[in-house]
C-alpha cells in the first residue's frame, strides 16, 4: 500500500467536535424557557432558598459550638518598625562625640 499526498492526521476529527461544540453552546443559550422577569424571579427565589439554608446550617453550626472553636482569630505578629530619627540624628550617626580629626602632615 502506498500513500499518495499528505494526510490530515486527527484535524478533520478535532475540527468536528470543535464546531459540535459550538452547536450545543448555542442551543443551550437559546433554550432559555419562558420570560426573562419570569426567570429572574424563579432565580431570586432559588437564590433565597439557598441563602436561608445557609444561615440556618450556620446557626445550627454556632449552636453546636463548633464554630466559635473553628473561628477564633489568629493573634498576629506586631511589625517592628524603625525608631523615626530625626535628620540631625542620622546627620550625627557618624560622628564620634569629643573626637577631633587629627591634623594632616604635610
Amino acid at each position: 500500500i502506498v500513500l499518495t499526498g499528505m494526510s490530515r492526521g486527527d484535524q478533520r476529527d478535532r475540527d468536528r467536535a470543535k464546531s459540535q461544540a459550538k452547536l450545543a453552546a448555542k442551543q443551550k443559550a437559546a433554550s432559555k424557557d419562558g420570560r426573562p422577569e419570569q426567570r429572574n424571579a424563579s432565580d431570586s427565589a432559588a437564590l433565597a432558598a439557598k441563602i436561608a439554608a445557609k444561615k440556618a446550617a450556620k446557626e445550627a453550626e454556632k449552636q453546636a459550638g463548633n464554630l466559635e472553636v473553628a473561628k477564633t482569630p489568629v493573634p498576629r505578629k506586631k511589625k517592628e518598625t524603625k525608631a523615626d530619627l530625626a535628620l540631625g540624628d542620622l546627620l550625627d550617626a557618624g560622628l564620634s562625640a569629643g573626637k577631633k580629626k587629627a591634623p594632616r602632615a604635610k
